[in-house]
């Protein structure tokens, strides 16, 4: 795989590509520094913005800022105790405080308080807020352990997705929402990891290693065969779960297996792949059809199947990892739904078998990895504008 940085795209090129985008942009976000500079740069002045999660202060100044006078942000957050100031002043003095419901910019933002973050969507949508009329939000923001007390990435998709569904607009692509900027580090560290197979195919993005299990979403079985000379190398031991007749099972076998295609260059060769499915009569037929190659009946979503399975026809040289590449296609998570269900599969098979790379066929998955960004990227792109 090529691990080159891609092209540094031009401030105008930058501009005019993020205005061009008709659906919700994505930014990720490590920390509330990052938070900030992405509101700064992604917030315009005007914007009606809603924030879930509204116990740092540092973030809603930047967002009011951002916004202007003839803008509107609606700010969320469930009730706390005020924080004590004498524990801790360096730590106190960034959170919310007494009085900040009736004089924190109070020309250009609303505070509101719930006693639990389920009525959200109340606050935000259902209750009389003439601020948000007929048009919608043109952004959300959101800090995911302050919604939930801990960075939990499904529930943070979960809530984004429902955000947009409830937001004015009859589809993502009239939806008013511009951008959401969420602070996740779960979500920036798979927005790091996630790729697009036609940019990685095209040769416009490239892959980064240092960064962990690659994902490549792939839409269509000739994109998703399409990714096999790019990801897979020579003695790389490989698994197709959801291999179906075992097509692309034998691709990616051609490609990882070191040896020929004889019986005897076979049982000498290192590298391959193994076929997972869980309907036996398919894996019968597969077994037939490529008898020098390994099927076995296996459920996807149980990750130390795969590990079992695969280690039964095939071993690393190395324990350095127990699989190099694994491949998805797995009915129900290659259409539009299925996106939690995806990410789940994603994050079992990323922390059990660390992989180099994983290929899915997605379109959920591949929709998630046009529109999210982590802003790491983002902010470094920026500053190599600016040095120039």
């Amino acid at each position: 795989m090529n691990t080159e940085a891609a092209a540094v795209p031009t401030d105008d090129e930058r501009v005019k590509k993020r205005n061009k985008s008709s659906t919700t942009k994505w930014i990720a976000c490590s920390s509330t520094k990052e938070m900030s500079r992405a509101i700064t740069e992604y917030i315009k002045e005007g914007d009606v913005v809603a924030e879930l999660g509204s116990q740092l202060r540092d973030v809603s100044i930047s967002l009011c800022e951002a916004v202007g006078a003839s803008g509107y942000a609606v700010l969320v957050d469930i009730e706390r105790k005020s924080p004590n100031e004498k524990k801790g002043q360096d730590r106190t003095s960034a959170m919310r405080r007494i009085g900040d419901e009736t004089d924190f910019y109070t020309d250009r933002a609303t505070f509101i308080e719930t006693k639990d973050f389920e009525f959200w969507r109340h606050a935000l949508f259902f209750q009389n807020n003439v601020h948000y009329g007929k048009e919608g939000y043109n952004a959300l923001v959101i800090d995911m352990s302050n919604v939930a007390g801990n960075d939990l990435e499904l529930t943070c998709i979960s809530m984004v997705k429902e955000f947009i569904s409830l937001n004015a607009g009859s589809g993502e692509d009239d939806n008013p929402c511009r951008v959401v900027i969420l602070k996740s580090k779960s979500l920036h560290n798979l927005a790091r990891r996630l790729h697009h197979a036609q940019r990685i195919i095209s040769g416009s993005q490239y892959i980064i290693e240092e960064r962990g299990t690659s994902i490549i979403a792939a839409v269509g079985v000739d994109q998703y065969r399409q990714t096999i000379p790019l990801v897979v190398r020579k003695g790389d031991v490989c698994c197709e779960v959801g291999c179906h007749l075992g097509t692309s099972t034998v691709l990616i076998n051609e490609a990882a297996c070191s040896g020929g295609a004889s019986a005897e260059q076979a049982a000498t060769a290192s590298g391959g792949c193994v076929g997972l499915d869980i309907g036996s009569s398919i894996i019968r037929f597969a077994q037939k059809k490529y008898p020098l190659l390994s099927f076995e009946v296996g459920n996807g979503f149980k990750t130390g199947e795969i590990a079992r399975l695969t280690g039964k026809h095939l071993r690393r040289k190395d324990s350095s990892r127990i699989l190099d590449v694994v491949y998805v296609d797995i009915n129900g998570l290659s259409g539009p739904e299925g996106l939690l269900e995806s990410v789940s599969l994603l994050s079992s098979i990323t922390n059990a078998l660390e992989p180099r790379c994983i290929v899915i066929k997605s379109l959920c998955v591949r929709r998630l990895a046009s529109c999210i960004v982590p802003f790491s990227d983002v902010w470094r792109e920026i500053k190599s504008l600016e040095i120039q």
